[in-house]
């Protein structure tokens, strides 16, 4: 199959298996939905957006790939005029804050069983915030694409104790580690240039846990 989306998306593909009704908030161009649609005969997904324009190159990706009847697009803010046969929802490619705001009202859609997140920032947020929201993490991953580091979190309803700067990231891994030594080494470039005393201290503060852990390991 010819490649139609970059390696972050492949990998959050994986987590959308055994599912049945799934919503992509924030689709941008419906690009996960058709490679979905193309690598699973049985998979039938809805994307939505806030945005007319990226729906409209949505809607012609679709046609492209002759998915309409596989593929429904719905222009809406977050969770509004969701389907109450969803039950997984995906998002993808926004700020954890953003994520957060959407998902605050979560609890007055008890359909939703799982939800998949891959945030650009602020992972420690996330994970603390989806807790409070009662959703525990089933599945965590680090994807290096394009030289980038991206967070694939797979969330069910459920509530646990839980390290919110690393989750459950084995830190045994190569790349999980990797990562962390670049957040380390990238602080450490922050302090030799920063001014602002909250903020060298918070920066600080998470080297001395990033340094604490990796070292308990070596």
């Amino acid at each position: 199959m010819k490649k139609i989306i970059n390696d972050r998306l492949e990998r959050l593909s994986g987590h959308l298996l055994n599912t049945d009704n799934i919503l992509d908030i924030g689709c941008d161009h419906a690009l996960l939905e058709i490679y979905l649609c193309l690598k699973y005969d049985n998979f039938y997904i809805t994307g939505s957006d806030i945005n007319i324009k990226p729906l409209e190159k949505a809607k012609e990706n679709i046609a492209k790939y002759h998915m309409e009847d596989r593929i429904k697009l719905v222009h809406a803010d977050g969770l509004k005029k969701i389907d109450n046969n969803i039950d997984t929802l995906v998002i993808s490619g926004m700020g954890a804050i953003n994520m957060i705001n959407i998902l605050k009202d979560i609890k007055n859609y008890p359909n939703i069983k799982k939800i998949v997140l891959s945030p650009n920032n602020d992972f420690p947020y996330l994970r603390y915030e989806m807790n409070k929201l009662g959703f525990k993490i089933e599945k965590e991953e680090i994807v290096k694409d394009n030289n980038k580091y991206y967070l694939i979190i797979e969330y069910s309803k459920g509530l646990e104790k839980i390290d919110n700067y690393f989750g459950k990231l084995d830190l045994k891994n190569n790349l999980n580690r990797e990562y962390f030594l670049y957040i380390y080494n990238k602080n450490k470039t922050l302090l030799n240039n920063i001014t602002d005393n909250n903020k060298r201290k918070m920066l600080e503060e998470e080297n001395n846990i990033i340094f604490q852990k990796l070292e308990l390991l070596i």
